[in-house]
């Protein structure tokens, strides 16, 4: 995984050694920054900032490298980001691990990114965006389940469709999708005859009927890998994945004005999604959750607390971005600009994430249509879901 972003390995050829010129304007600023928020600490008598040590010439960005004196607070630094971002006026990176890295970048986050110019990568990876430091990728097999918020037309459908042709297109014979659409079957039921679509469920009971099947799937596996010695599908020879993917999460949240029935469906539902979120990564299976507004019913807290990637569009309030990824932010992404997104896994990470239109997505998987029954019968004549 990115996990976040990588940063390409530069070789001594570009990694030069630049040295401290007296008409390097970013170094006299970030000088004077520190002055003016008197970052530093007392060596003897005096007061001793920061010292450039050397700066280094990247692909697309400058790493000053600074010596700080000892017994500096690390509060000091926390909001140096910020303030030598707005004083240069362009996007910076700063860490700090035994010296003070200041990574000044040169150009910023595009307002626009394609579907068609993410590179390929091997594994079961999907492109998530572009910044100022390049293209990040997310490995589902070393994090497999995310949740994905924003609010509606701000990228999150657009981001689904992004990770579902990536994964066909890079691995056509061994990845299978059950949707759960519940905006009606509107986004999803177009690809309902891709043979690596098991199904797209449209209603609660719908949903549910197909989470079942995915129940009976991971008890059946892992009485196998009991069998077998197994504890993780990714040390194992099996090739197969299956991505759960939950569109509009909130459609499966009980209410108190529903009748019995409709609740115990909804809250059955939410039951399976977070035994899927608590042991399905182990066997396979992947889960893809996504809100239009988390709340802590929205969102439920087995489902958030398992998926350690995070992914936000635009949200109208710091409460539902605290929601969404535990912190704020996703009030903040701009609203003039769609598919601008956090990425949040341990650390949090802004991009661009790559547009893809339902007409490019037919193009690109269309080749992968068969014709088939919305769902498969067995010898005694009840619906079932296969999967692998």
């Amino acid at each position: 995984m990115w996990e976040l972003f990588s940063i390409p390995i530069v070789s001594s050829a570009t990694a030069l050694w630049i040295g401290t010129r007296k008409n390097d304007r970013n170094k006299t600023a970030i000088d004077k920054v520190f002055k003016n928020m008197k970052v530093g600490a007392i060596e003897g008598k005096e007061f001793v900032y920061p010292k450039l040590i050397k700066k280094e010439q990247h692909d697309n960005f400058d790493r000053y490298t600074y010596r700080v004196p000892v017994g500096l607070p690390s509060k000091v630094l926390e909001p140096l980001q910020e303030i030598i971002s707005a004083t240069l006026d362009a996007p910076v990176e700063i860490k700090f691990k035994k010296w003070l890295y200041v990574d000044v970048f040169r150009s910023t986050i595009p307002d626009f990114v394609r579907y068609e110019d993410a590179p390929d990568q091997k594994g079961w990876v999907v492109p998530l965006g572009k910044n100022e430091k390049g293209w990040g990728f997310h490995d589902f097999d070393k994090t497999p389940h995310c949740t994905i918020a924003g609010t509606t037309r701000f990228g999150k459908t657009v981001m689904l469709k992004n990770m579902m042709t990536y994964l066909i297109e890079h691995h056509p014979d061994n990845v299978e999708f059950l949707i759960l659409d519940m905006k009606g079957g509107l986004e999803f039921g177009r690809y309902r005859q891709l043979r690596q679509v098991v199904e797209v469920a449209s209603d609660p009971f719908e949903a549910y009927e197909a989470l079942q099947e995915v129940q009976q799937f991971m008890a059946q596996r892992m009485i196998e890998f009991h069998e077998k010695g197994w504890s993780n599908i990714v040390h194992t020879p099996l090739k197969e994945r299956l991505f759960v993917i939950v569109d509009e999460g909130a459609q499966l949240t009980p209410e108190k004005h529903m009748d019995k029935i409709m609740r115990g469906t909804l809250a059955a539902c939410q039951h399976i999604l977070g035994e899927i979120a608590r042991i399905g990564g182990a066997l396979g299976v992947r889960l893809i959750f996504c809100t239009q507004y988390p709340t802590s019913d929205t969102l439920p807290r087995q489902i958030k607390q398992n998926a350690d990637l995070k992914i936000t569009f635009r949200l109208p309030a710091g409460y539902a971005s605290m929601v969404a990824i535990d912190d704020y932010g996703a009030e903040k992404l701009p609203s003039d600009i769609k598919g601008r997104a956090i990425i949040k896994t341990h650390e949090m990470t802004t991009v661009q994430a790559p547009f893809i239109d339902d007409k490019e997505m037919m193009k690109r998987l269309g080749g992968y249509q068969v014709a088939k029954q919305r769902k498969e019968k067995d010898e005694r004549g009840e619906d079932f879901v296969h999967f692998g």
